[in-house]
């Protein structure tokens, strides 16, 4: 999007300001930073996606745990479950 200064005096009026030339000139530059940032953001994402994308691994089913291997390295078990403290008094 191409912001001039046509565009920036009616964002001036509709924001009822009033700015000197100075002013309006950092504005202008400041808005036009902010709007190749967002600009360059679905770049970004996307470069971001396809990097996720490439360390992903594909699903591999294998067999379950079995249960005696599974309670056998639980800090405590009782009658094939899993015994943990009390959450709610």
């Amino acid at each position: 999007m191409e912001l001039s200064p046509e565009l920036l005096k009616k964002l001036e009026g509709l924001a009822r300001l009033r700015l000197s030339p100075e002013e309006e000139a950092l504005l202008l530059e400041d808005l036009r930073r902010i709007l190749e940032f967002v600009d360059a953001l679905p770049k970004v994402q996307a470069e971001a996606e396809e990097e996720a994308t490439g360390r992903l691994r594909e699903d591999v089913e294998t067999p379950p745990l079995p249960q005696a291997l599974a309670l056998s390295v639980a800090p405590d078990g009782e009658d094939g479950f899993f015994r943990v403290p009390p959450v709610l008094e």
